[in-house]
């Protein structure tokens, strides 16, 4: 694999200029005949700042302080729909921003869900669900399994048996 030819002194000097403009780095690529990764190399050993991706949001000042004044106490989804970015997005400008859900807006969200959680188990009779225990439910030695115990249900074979 050949050495790709060294930067000249004009081409590292049009490479200054031209970064310091709003054209994006795939332009000044094709301008130098370089590949794009080679300018971004060289600008980031010649102390250039990054350039801004393109492809990336950014929020107007508006509405980094509309994020900033609602998503604490509310619905990441609504913040996200309101703004019409991913919820995703939503997510890492809010932690860009610093700003975090609220201890009460987290209490009242879990709550609703426990709520919600509840009456889809009754309604479905499922309730209540595994791992909970039940007050009506006997306890203690004397109702544990123990080895060699035979079950005192019967199976279903044997009982469409006795009935023919």
């Amino acid at each position: 694999m050949s050495r790709p030819p060294r930067w000249s002194e004009q081409e590292v000097e049009m490479l200054r200029a031209e970064w310091k403009t709003s054209r994006p780095a795939r332009e000044i690529a094709e301008r130098l005949a370089r590949p794009l990764r080679a300018v971004y190399v060289k600008a980031n050993r010649l102390g250039l700042p990054k350039k801004d991706d393109p492809n990336k949001i950014k929020l107007s000042q508006s509405d980094q302080w509309w994020l900033r004044q609602n998503y604490p106490h509310m619905r990441t989804e609504i913040c996200a729909l309101k703004l019409g970015i991913s919820l995703r997005s939503c997510v890492r400008l809010a932690r860009k921003l610093g700003v975090e859900k609220t201890a009460q807006f987290m209490k009242e969200t879990q709550a609703f869900t426990a709520r919600k959680a509840k009456e889809s188990h009754l309604a479905h009779g499922t309730y209540p669900p595994k791992g909970i225990i039940n007050e009506n439910i006997a306890k203690g030695e004397a109702y544990r399994f123990k080895p060699g115990h035979k079950s005192t249900r019967k199976k279903k074979e044997s009982c469409n048996s006795k009935q023919e």
